[in-house]
């Protein structure tokens, strides 16, 4: 065992802020380094907040944890993190829940920063990462590991009790309401202070140690339900949020019972989340493209008030979409000010009627987004929709969108630029979204704007055009900074064929989308496809697809300029395997034996297939559980697999036993 050396085998109090420093210095590299600790963790929690009350800027406070930790890594999330689905009345609960057999277990939906915590198969604290977009996001274990409520290390019976495997455990990051009361004339709210702690790269500011972490989810270690899930968490030493078990009729209750405890916690929830409480019940459901069908936030309508109207105004985003905003005189909600307010579409402003003056019914959603719930009136000149697009002149133009609400067809108009390529606002907004997803640091606003002021670039190819003479024409622009820019530039020339799908900036074209389409075409390929072919991949459907392609067949020309500047990498193999279920589309029904649901179909991915939950045109391999391909009467998904098998399609049906015998 490494010994102590005698100068720093003292107590925490018969320290300098040097000792103090070697000493953490040295306990962190048994730790994280050399996994071999020789003090409990509340002695080495006491040498460090020692040293932060004797030197709290002290730069061995910045290098606790292990080299995963840095906080300027990247995190690729093996499964992404997903919003929630929302309602916001026992209606939508119900509508949601139609379909689902229960139980359900509801737990207050704590309001703070989701982040996700690794360890590995010994227990130990690997990484932590922010949730990002979902895909990916920030690495902040360097804050993560002085969170009092976050175990360092895992204990060790519960490691061996699973076979050593490596686990996630996702939560939400929070400042409790107490630690928040002495600084709420500093900050806005305990929530961005949470948000900015736990990513800041430097000392300085509210320190990770006044944070807490809720525990919500388990990822490596198979459990039945959402029960079982809390109870583990708790045995793993961290604060898992209460779990309650009820019927859809029963929910109000919970939800009336958490929104009236509000005052008496000690943190701030914005609604509660109702979870399908079996894991392979919600294993069958799986997940859409931006949630999970499993689970749904049921939300607090948040802080209400009454406010002024004083303008309306217009902005565009990416896709050409001009999207009305109520200006309003500043109203206190939910601990900050407004002065604005999203008015969401073409129809919503028609339906409020609105006039400049007009006394309006404002709320923060969640206590979150602030949303125009209501007009009372008393204002005089009525708000009409722009005839031309407020950034470049050209005639705006209405479209028609029919979605499903709970049950009921609602159509939605919505205002747009007839002109979206020619529009300096559109291109303004497609080019920060380019290089943001490019990673190419150092474009901001004021970089965008003066090259196309300049008319230095009309599009992200003309990026690749760049060079330093005109770079330098641009204000306060010096070589350095030139430089850096260009090498930015340099790095965005190769690029994954995903990655560019989802810079282009296409309406409904995010990552997961464009992770289908570059899993099973070559770009080229993706350009000549057609609604129907999409709509067949898994969780895309007909709405997204069309949308998808009318897109591509409009940025073609660009696509064509930037693959003239642009080299595509090929895709790299899902594992060391050689991604054995490459171009495989892999659907599992029945109870599995040997993994839950979510586990299996994140084996499929690590393999290169891709995971379904329900069985397509596109599906090539069907995995049957248990007993299920000799069962008197086989699942839904197995008679339609076999009837597509039986009319030609090449889909293979086997047993799950027969599936893990071809695995390495």
């Amino acid at each position: 065992m490494t010994k102590v050396p005698p100068h720093l085998d003292r107590p925490a109090d018969a320290l300098d802020a040097a000792g103090l420093s070697e000493a953490i210095r040295f306990h962190n590299r048994a730790y994280f380094v050399d996994d071999a600790p020789v003090i409990p963790d509340q002695e080495f929690d006491r040498l460090v907040e020692r040293l932060r009350q004797l030197e709290p800027d002290a730069p061995v406070l910045q290098e606790i944890g292990a080299g995963e930790l840095s906080p300027d890594d990247k995190v690729e999330h093996e499964s992404p993190m997903l919003s929630l689905d929302k309602c916001y009345d026992h209606a939508g609960l119900l509508h949601w829940a139609r379909e689902q057999a229960g139980p359900f277990a509801a737990s207050p939906k704590v309001d703070g920063a989701a982040c996700t915590i690794h360890y590995d198969g010994n227990g130990k604290l690997r990484l932590a990462a922010t949730r990002g977009d979902g895909r990916r996001g920030e690495s902040i274990g360097h804050n993560v590991v002085d969170i009092p409520n976050v175990p360092k290390r895992l204990p060790a019976e519960l490691v061996q009790r699973f076979g050593g495997l490596a686990i996630e455990v996702r939560g939400e990051v929070y400042m409790p309401l107490s630690n928040f009361e002495p600084i709420k004339e500093i900050y806005a709210n305990p929530r961005n202070v949470a948000a900015g702690a736990i990513k800041a790269k430097e000392g300085g500011g509210v320190s990770a140690v006044e944070l807490c972490f809720f525990a919500y989810d388990l990822l490596g270690w198979s459990v039945a339900t959402e029960r079982d899930k809390a109870d583990l968490l708790q045995q793993m030493g961290f604060d898992p949020a209460p779990v309650e078990i009820c019927s859809a009729d029963g929910a109000a209750e919970i939800y009336q019972r958490w929104s009236d405890a509000r005052p008496e916690l000690d943190y701030e929830i914005d609604g509660v989340v109702f979870k399908i409480d079996d894991i392979e019940g919600q294993a069958k459901l799986g997940m859409t493209a931006h949630h999970p069908r499993w689970a749904i936030a049921w939300k607090f309508q948040g802080d209400s008030d009454q406010t002024t109207l004083v303008d309306v105004s217009f902005s565009l985003s990416r896709t050409g979409t001009i999207t009305p905003v109520a200006v309003v005189e500043p109203v206190i909600l939910s601990r900050a000010s407004v002065t604005r307010a999203t008015l969401h579409n073409l129809s919503n402003l028609r339906r409020l009627n609105l006039r400049l003056g007009d006394t309006l019914l404002l709320t923060r959603r969640g206590g979150v987004i602030p949303h125009v719930e209501g007009n009372r009136g008393g204002g005089d000149e009525p708000v009409m929709p722009p005839a031309t697009c407020p950034s470049c002149g050209q005639p705006t133009v209405e479209r028609q969108s029919t979605r499903r609400v709970s049950g009921e067809d609602v159509l939605t108009e919505t205002l747009h630029c007839s002109a979206p390529n020619d529009c300096p606002a559109v291109r303004r907004e497609r080019l920060l979204h380019f290089t943001a997803v490019l990673d190419m640091d150092g474009f901001g606003d004021k970089i965008i704007d003066g090259l196309l002021e300049r008319e230095l670039v009309a599009d992200a190819a003309g990026l690749f055009d760049l060079d330093e003479a005109s770079l330098l024409t641009l204000p306060r622009m010096g070589e350095l900074l030139a430089r850096r820019l260009l090498s930015a530039i340099d790095a965005a020339r190769q690029v994954a064929p995903a990655t560019l799908l989802v810079a282009l900036g296409i309406d409904t074209l995010g990552r997961h989308a464009a992770g289908l389409l570059a899993a099973r075409w070559t770009l080229h390929e993706i350009l000549a496809l057609e609604a129907e072919q999409l709509a067949d991949l898994h969780s895309l459907g007909a709405i997204t697809a069309e949308r998808i392609v009318a897109g591509l067949a409009e940025q073609a020309p660009l696509i064509e300029r930037l693959l003239a500047r642009i080299e595509l990498q090929r895709p790299a193999e899902a594992t060391s395997t050689g991604g054995l279920l490459a171009d495989q589309v892999v659907v599992f029904t029945g109870a599995l034996q040997q993994l839950n649901r979510r586990d299996a179909q994140q084996l499929v991915v690590r393999l290169g297939g891709t995971a379904g939950s329900s069985i397509t045109k596109s599906t090539t391999l069907v995995v049957v559980g248990g007993d299920g391909l000799e069962a008197a009467r086989p699942s839904s998904k197995l008679k339609k697999a076999r009837a597509l098998a039986d009319g030609g399609q090449a889909i293979e049906i086997i047993s799950e036993e027969a599936f893990h015998a071809r695995l390495p």
